[in-house]
């Protein structure tokens, strides 16, 4: 899920063609590029043969339109290629043919560029699981036999992570909520399934079958695999699980605030759970893609499902006790400060928060250190 870098061919006319381009030309270059890549999600005809390509080119073509709006205010007075070249260079940390462009300023375009960056990640992200929502026709042949290869799991891994960042993704792994009004997909019932749902979906795009892909996750993370000894896949695998988990977390816990409210519009904030799945070989099961059979199963084993939910909250709070009871009587004493400031205001918050949506919302948002906080608050309260 790399960058894509634009390629177009030199416009003609009749001004001199100037190698310096001016700050103002490249930051609204940015800003139209990130408001055009927003329709790329916008798909009316979906080619029979779909390829990760296919979701690559409208990509490039939503920021070439934009770089083609941009020149088009010069008056034909800078070159598209000229300008790519300069795109490129400031990639890499290279400002010499950026007009007038002092420090202060080279930090603004640089976070502009990220920012644009970021917005073609989540572009690609949005076209290929909503093709993939509402296309569920689509014919591929899918991987069965071969090994993971490294290339495949790259690829999976960024457009999961990106995913897990998209909002009505976050919004859907919550409480189902359509992704797009127009796009009807398969009804669950917890955060899980959907999540497992989001999974077999970028399995499928990325050309493999998500069971294979699973059990091949599997071997990995049981260190049955050549990959293993790869650094960068590896460090790229735990960020997609540490983002999976958080993501599952964040609706999860979102989900047990919102059933916890009281009529009231209060929150009995003392029975927060933490649902968090700690990532050992043990759970990578739960958290890769599951048998087709274990999908038409799952519905009718919500006691299984929330049986094996309790075990995973318990295993994160023996671990969060542990870690815990680990450190010096100092730095317990430091923690519990620490844990008592952010129950205190996370109350503050939840009081300042209108009762419905927001407060959900709000519930949704909190950090992977917050919770971890407020769980030590709980049990050192409770004498657990």
């Amino acid at each position: 899920n790399d960058e894509v870098v634009l390629r177009c061919c030199p416009t003609t006319n009749s001004y001199p063609v100037s190698r310096m381009v001016p700050l103002p030309l490249l930051l609204n270059y940015f800003e139209q590029a990130s408001k055009q890549l927003l329709s790329v999600a916008d798909v009316e005809v979906v080619p029979s043969k779909l390829t990760l390509n296919w979701h690559r080119s409208r990509v490039v073509e939503a920021q070439l339109t934009a770089l083609t709006a941009t020149l088009a205010e010069y008056d034909g007075r800078f070159d598209a290629s000229v300008v790519q070249d300069v795109l490129r260079q400031i990639g890499v940390g290279d400002f010499n043919n950026v007009d007038e462009c002092n420090e202060e300023l080279r930090k603004t375009l640089v976070k502009a560029m990220e920012q644009t960056n970021e917005a073609a990640r989540e572009a690609f992200a949005r076209s290929v699981l909503f093709v993939e929502m509402s296309d569920s026709s689509n014919q591929r042949n899918l991987n069965t036999h071969a090994d993971l290869d490294r290339s495949t799991l790259i690829e999976y891994c960024g457009l999961a992570i990106t995913a897990m960042r998209l909002p009505e993704i976050q919004r859907f792994l919550f409480d189902g909520t359509r992704v797009r009004e127009d796009i009807k997909c398969e009804v669950f019932s917890t955060p899980e399934e959907r999540l497992l749902y989001i999974q077999r979906l970028l399995w499928k795009a990325v050309g493999w079958e998500p069971d294979t892909a699973s059990d091949q996750m599997k071997q990995l993370m049981e260190g049955n695999s050549e990959l293993m000894k790869d650094t960068e896949v590896m460090e790229t695998v735990m960020k997609y699980m540490s983002s999976v988990t958080v993501a599952a977390t964040n609706a999860s816990v979102g989900s047990d605030m919102a059933e916890n409210m009281s009529t009231d519009g209060t929150t009995r904030v003392v029975n927060v759970t933490y649902s968090e799945k700690v990532v050992t070989s043990d759970t990578i099961q739960s958290l890769s893609a599951p048998t087709s059979n274990s999908m038409n199963e799952h519905k009718n084993e919500q006691q299984s499902l929330e049986q094996r939910q309790q075990r995973d909250v318990a295993k994160m709070r023996q671990a969060i006790h542990d870690e815990f009871m680990s450190l010096s009587p100092d730095e317990q004493n430091k923690t519990l400060a620490k844990a008592k400031q952010a129950q205190d205001a996370f109350l503050q918050q939840v009081m300042n928060t209108p009762p419905g949506a927001e407060r959900v919302m709000l519930m949704k948002s909190i950090d992977f250190e917050t919770q971890k906080l407020l769980i030590i608050h709980k049990m050192c309260a409770t004498g657990e």
